[in-house]
């Protein structure tokens, strides 16, 4: 082999260590950064028989190895927007609205706010000064724009999920943009159908004595209307009837009217009543009331307790997440739901992954397809809200490939000013 190619190897050598000096600063640099991976570079002997004119030139050659399948560090935050994953998987983002573009994968769950185009929103401002989308009719009209807001990545890419209804069914078919701003849902009304009625009549009561119990429920628009339950003494010993007086309706039916509680007071049976009534604006409404827990004892009446299901509509207020990967909206009529159900995709050979820019990931051949599905049903992992996972660098051990590293430089410098100074003498014996 030539003199001149004794050269090549520590230049290779010093262009390899260099490599791994840049790996090792961007390593460092990003120690904080949300959803960064380290890479590392490794080896290989390069050898070849012949280089121009020179024979058996070998060398090393820098090759990165990404630890894309490392778990980061967690981090608390107060912000209900960070969202971190422990365990496998990636968020699925797509860059364009309209779902156009190739799909990208990232870890970092410090989600923004970003609007996408205006909706016009008509309905009437309620009594306690909501806004009603639902009803076709009503006092106060309102009409004014709203920006649509969707949950992004730090990038402005569109974090996907799966749709779910009102009865929790996930449609995971196919994923969407989720859009959560306060007109992206709504909760809708729902008429009273059972009751809960807790009174304490007293025993003592002279027949004929009324006592009377106030009471709201929903009809079918939501909208509460009033009425009293009324208990009226009969003559025979713990025996008491009940009516239904409504507000501005008419009872059509009710049954049974009469009850006998035993002699300690409670009511054997029967222990409900259900009734029918026809409110003024046409509305009507089949209630059904539980009065087992009512007793007949003592010498004072309490009201003890009312309770209903059924509710007026709502708005959505605000949303959360869960370790379940669920986006749960909260109505303004107190309703709590899933919205959407956050995916996550897992590879076969995860650190196969291509880099983007952004500390986004891509599919490449070696890493196989995404496998998409519920967290909880994943098993592997899980979601951790107000938590934001940062780089999986550990700063000890960067320090210490760069002890190595730099000493691999200095070796393969050294080698090289030897070379030179070979070829220098070389020169002069020449001449």
């Amino acid at each position: 082999m030539a003199l001149i190619g004794s050269m090549t190897s520590p230049i290779q050598g010093m262009l390899a260590q260099a490599s791994a000096f840049g790996a090792i600063s961007d390593n460092i640099t990003n120690m904080n950064t949300g959803g960064f991976k380290t890479t590392d570079i490794r080896f290989k002997t390069v050898l070849a028989s012949k280089f121009f004119n020179n024979g058996d030139v070998g060398g090393i050659m820098p090759i990165r190895a990404h630890n894309i399948e490392g778990q980061g560090s967690l981090n608390s935050t107060t912000n209900p927007l960070n969202l971190a994953i422990s365990g496998k998987g990636f968020f699925i983002v797509k860059p364009q609205f309209d779902g156009t573009g190739d799909i990208r994968y990232t870890r970092d769950g410090n989600l923004e706010l970003k609007n996408q185009g205006t909706e016009t929103v008509n309905g009437f401002v309620r009594d306690n000064g909501d806004i009603d989308i639902i009803s076709q009719t009503g006092d106060n009209p309102i009409s004014f724009d709203v920006d649509r807001a969707f949950l992004t990545d730090k990038n402005g890419n569109f974090l996907q999920g799966f749709l779910v209804d009102e009865t929790g069914v996930v449609d995971d078919a196919q994923t969407v943009n989720m859009r959560v701003d306060q007109f992206a849902f709504i909760s809708d009304s729902s008429a009273t159908t059972t009751t809960t009625l807790i009174n304490t009549l007293p025993s003592t009561a002279a027949p004929g004595s009324v006592e009377r119990a106030k009471a709201s429920v929903f009809d079918a628009n939501g909208v509460l209307k009033s009425l009293e339950f009324v208990w009226t003494k009969g003559t025979a010993a713990q025996n008491w009837s009940l009516n239904v007086e409504p507000t501005a309706g008419t009872l059509t039916t009710i049954t049974p009217t009469s009850f006998d509680f035993s002699s300690s007071g409670e009511l054997p049976n029967p222990t409900t009543s259900s009734f029918n009534i026809t409110w003024d604006d046409g509305q009507t409404s089949e209630i059904t009331t539980d009065i087992s827990l009512t007793r007949s004892i003592g010498s004072t009446f309490f009201y003890s307790e009312f309770q209903k299901n059924g509710r007026s509509p709502g708005d959505l207020q605000d949303f959360s997440f869960d370790h379940n990967g669920n986006v749960n909206g909260r109505f303004s009529n107190g309703v709590v739901r899933p919205l959407y159900k956050i995916p996550l995709a897992t590879f076969a050979n995860t650190n196969r992954l291509a880099i983007e820019q952004g500390n986004l990931f891509s599919e490449t051949p070696e890493s196989g397809t995404a496998l998409v599905r519920e967290v909880d049903k994943l098993g592997v992992a899980q979601l951790v809200p107000f938590f934001n996972e940062v780089s999986n660098v550990n700063l000890g051990s960067e320090f210490q490939t760069m002890i190595l590293v730099q000493q691999a430089y200095n070796s393969s410098a050294t080698v090289f000013k030897t070379v030179d100074e070979m070829i220098s003498q070389a020169a002069d014996l020449k001449r």
